[in-house]
């Protein structure tokens, strides 16, 4: 059960969503990512608390894999070869609005350096046919990753490319 109070924090308009709405591929760590990236401007006086991340498959994995959540250091140039997520960033208010997020999310984007790997919560069995794999993986972070200003966090994997939806959820946090 989480520690945090989503509730709370969905009525502050603190909490935030970004999600895939057609299938990506999430890759092995890369300065080059896809799949889903949450970046934290630099000078936005908030740290973002990852409050959990997910994915769903959907395409048959070619291989065993491993899903986690990688964080690429604060960094003073900004991403580049950005692709707006499909969901934009939303605010879990229930507005449909990215209400008074400082964050963006992206299906791509190229960092000055590779992110690195923080936390795995998943991953996918080796198969030829359909049912063979986990259908969703579901990681409640609860805050347990902050990504501060200039950094970002985005889903990352290992061994083999993984096809489908992902998901990432986050409160802003100020500075103090």
């Amino acid at each position: 059960m989480s520690n945090i109070d989503r509730l709370a924090y969905a009525r502050d308009g603190r909490l935030f969503y970004a999600a895939n709405t057609s299938a990506k591929s999430v890759i092995a760590v890369a300065a080059a990512m896809t799949g889903v990236i949450v970046h934290n401007p630099q000078g936005s006086n908030k740290n973002l608390a990852i409050v959990e991340a997910g994915f769903a498959w959907t395409t048959v994995p070619g291989a065993v894999h491993n899903l986690g959540i990688g964080i690429v250091a604060p960094e003073l140039a900004a991403p580049t070869s950005l692709t707006a997520i499909g969901s934009g960033v939303q605010s879990a208010d229930g507005s449909g609005t990215r209400g008074k997020s400082s964050a963006f999310a992206y299906d791509a984007a190229t960092f000055a350096v590779a992110p690195v790997a923080r936390r795995w919560f998943g991953g996918a069995a080796w198969g030829t046919s359909v049912g063979v794999s986990p259908y969703r993986m579901v990681d409640e972070v609860d805050g347990g990753l902050l990504v501060p200003p200039g950094a970002s966090a985005c889903l990352i994997v290992v061994t083999t490319t993984a096809v489908g939806l992902g998901f990432m959820s986050w409160i802003e946090v100020d500075i103090k």
